[in-house]
């Protein structure tokens, strides 16, 4: 690897002051959920813990922190779960799994701070003015300008035609508005997976689908879903995007430079000598005092292992769970592991010799590249990029006049950074790794249909209808499907209508002995920071078991 390819030393990131904390997120600090599980604790046990995701591993260290016996049996050769960070042989590297961190995310920062990975915290920018949209047969940049050849294609009204740089403009406007007409104890409730008041029985049955057409009508909708990609999910509940936009998941994000990785794999050796690997759980039998749990090789034809436990610890995702044989186990839990809908979520990374996008008048440094083809978004990599400012509420101005400030969301446009000297001098290529390829659901699953090689090579095509010469700069590529990865079955929970309340309660409680987390057991579903609160719920549910 060429001297211009090493990672340089990551940049301080700028603090964020505590403002940036949405203070409509209703949950439980890390600090005071940490101090609890002290107080509350009864004295040591001995604790099997299933999986050795993020959920498995704070929760095994947490609790060897407080002297107790811990087992983690992982099915799989490694850990981390769905934070997944590939390398490439040249020094670059893609995210394929978990790639950003919002500020408001207090339970994801104190892990990072507390593995010592702050120092490696750089600014994760969502989209810039210099990426591209590819909507509707348009090629253009994302600026405001540039929008209007879009919006000629659809029929619009003229307030949204002047007032919305984009079609994530006009989604945080409804979203916005429909969070300001919720009281605090509402906001509470849609955490607490209760469907409490007349409204949030309204909210808790409608699609995002139906509400948008609903507010805006259908061609608003497609506005929305190509510019979003939000198009595949028209049938999830819309309280699934009321609770990202009450949290304030465009608020300052983040991601750590050389990886996501590093997270789950600092926490990983802490603990990894309580891990046992290429251990598949195929059934789990509830007892009156502890719970029986059987394990294979993966390759089934192993022998076959049952051992009693005092104490267990599931984070297996539901879908998985659905392949195993369950045993005593209230129905209500059952119809939750039933029951609770998966999304998909497929990644192709493209390793290019050089970062061809940061030439030419107008670079491209961090952000991404929208398309209405079936690869979605595309991901410049951020390191070696100057840290910006964080994104506050503050920064942003009112889209009409006398109206109130707009929430930060991951749709949310930001200032393009200029580039570095350092950047600008360099005299060798520099390789990088392009995320060509971020969607979701239907397409997620029709892109993942095919070989990896042919993966690389739809979406080098799709792509290079905005980066003319990509072709010759990819050497080599890397992907995922997380519906087919055996030891998820589906990115990440997300819910239909009715689903939260109908089957969070069940997800959350113990049965007996037996304990859940992973971010199937939270409402912050899809983020590290879900996985991360079900974690030390179910670790404070454990320790002060009399």
């Amino acid at each position: 690897m060429s001297s211009a390819a090493a990672p340089r030393a990551a940049a301080s990131s700028p603090p964020c002051p505590d403002h940036a904390v949405d203070n409509g997120y209703p949950h439980v600090p890390v600090d005071t959920i940490l101090k609890e599980i002290r107080q509350q604790n009864t004295g040591p046990r001995h604790v099997c813990i299933l999986g050795a995701g993020m959920a498995g591993l704070v929760a095994a260290y947490e609790l060897l922190k407080l002297k107790n016996t811990v087992e983690i049996i992982e099915a799989s050769g490694g850990h981390g779960g769905r934070v997944h960070t590939h390398h490439f042989k040249d020094g670059t590297y893609a995210e394929l799994g978990a790639m950003r961190v919002p500020i408001t995310h207090d339970y994801t920062h104190h892990y990072i701070a507390e593995m010592g990975l702050r120092k490696k915290l750089i600014t994760f920018i969502n989209n810039v003015e210099n990426g591209f949209w590819d909507i509707h047969g348009v090629v253009t940049r994302q600026t405001k300008g540039s929008v209007t050849k879009i919006y000629d294609k659809y029929r619009i009204s003229d307030y949204f035609r002047k007032n919305m740089p984009s079609g994530g403009a006009i989604f945080g406007f409804l979203m916005d508005n429909l969070i300001d007409g919720l009281t605090e104890e509402e906001k509470q409730m849609m955490f607490d997976g209760v469907a409490g008041t007349g409204l949030l029985q309204y909210l808790s049955g409608v699609s995002l689908r139906e509400f948008i057409v609903q507010n805006v009508g259908e061609e608003v909708l497609d506005v929305i879903g190509v510019f979003t990609s939000l198009d595949v999910w028209w049938d999830k509940a819309v309280t699934m995007y009321l609770r990202d936009e009450m949290v304030g998941t465009g608020s300052c994000l983040q991601t750590l430079e050389g990886g996501m990785s590093q997270l789950p794999d600092t926490l990983y050796e802490k603990v990894k000598k309580h891990i046992t690997f290429d251990r598949e759980v195929s059934r789990i039998k509830l007892l009156e005092n502890g719970v029986e749990v059987t394990t294979r090789t993966p390759d089934q034809e192993g022998t076959s292992s049952t051992k009693k436990y005092d104490y267990v610890l599931c984070t297996i995702p539901f879908s998985v769970m659905r392949r195993m044989d369950l045993e005593n186990l209230s129905y209500a839990k059952i119809s939750a592991i039933r029951g609770m809908t998966y999304a998909n979520a497929t990644k192709v990374a493209l390793d290019c010799k050089e970062r061809f996008w940061q030439e030419g008048k107008y670079p491209i440094l961090g952000g991404s590249s929208t398309s209405d083809h079936i690869q979605r978004q595309t991901y410049y990599p951020m390191d070696h990029l100057p840290v910006t400012k964080p994104l506050l509420r503050e920064s942003f101005r009112p889209t009409v006049e006398g109206a109130r400030f707009r929430r930060p969301s991951i749709h949310t446009m930001t200032p393009q950074p200029s580039p570095p000297a350092a950047l600008m001098k360099r005299t060798e290529p520099m390789p990088g790794a392009l995320l060509g390829a971020y969607c979701w659901d239907q397409d997620a699953r029709r892109l993942g249909a095919l070989s990896n090689d042919e993966r690389a090579e739809v979406v080098i095509r799709n792509v290079s209808r905005f980066h003319k010469d990509l072709r010759k700069y990819v050497v080599d590529h890397a992907s995922v499907d997380w519906e087919e990865y055996r030891w998820t079955a589906g990115a990440f929970v997300m819910l239909k209508p009715g689903e939260l309340e109908r089957f969070y309660p069940a997800a959350i409680r113990p049965e007996g002995r037996l304990f859940f987390a992973g971010e199937h057991c939270s409402t912050d579903q899809g983020w590290i920071q879900g996985a991360l609160i079900a974690s030390l719920r179910a670790v404070l549910q454990i320790v002060s078991t009399k």
